[in-house]
């Protein structure tokens, strides 16, 4: 039986840590800690950065050319350009793109007790009937 070292090519295993040495140099530019909050890829002498957080990402873009220099002189290579996207999490995404969203019976029946007190009857019947239908769908 192999090791599971040996399974793992040497090329896979030279990605990782330049990834990782790429995340700690990022990281020490911003003075953040790295817990998850972006994910640098390295392309043909460009970078893709990866975040789910919209704040990091426009402070990124604000400091990208800084961030290019900073990281052509720490990593000893010439870096063209750094291109910033956000990513969306994935159950946003999933209830964004079904347009399903779930509604406990006690949200319901507290919204529906609200739509009781208000005397516009079109947004009273409105209420009532998004309590009605979100938590119906939830089956």
């Amino acid at each position: 039986m192999k090791k599971i070292n040996q399974l793992i090519s040497r090329g896979f295993d030279e990605k990782l840590h330049q990834i990782d040495r790429l995340t700690a140099v990022i990281s020490h530019f911003f003075a953040i800690p790295v817990d998850n909050r972006f994910w640098p890829l390295l392309k043909n002498q460009r970078i893709t950065l990866l975040t789910d957080d919209p704040h990091f990402a426009t402070q990124a873009r604000f400091q990208q050319h800084s961030l290019c220099k900073y990281l052509s002189k720490h990593l000893n290579t010439n870096i063209r350009g750094i291109d910033i996207k956000v990513i969306g999490l994935h159950l946003a995404s999933v209830e964004q793109k079904t347009g399903m969203y779930k509604l406990s019976n006690n949200a319901a029946n507290i919204m529906q007790s609200i739509a009781q007190g208000i005397d516009d009857k079109e947004l009273r019947d409105a209420i009532i009937h998004l309590a009605k239908t979100a938590s119906h769908s939830q089956t």
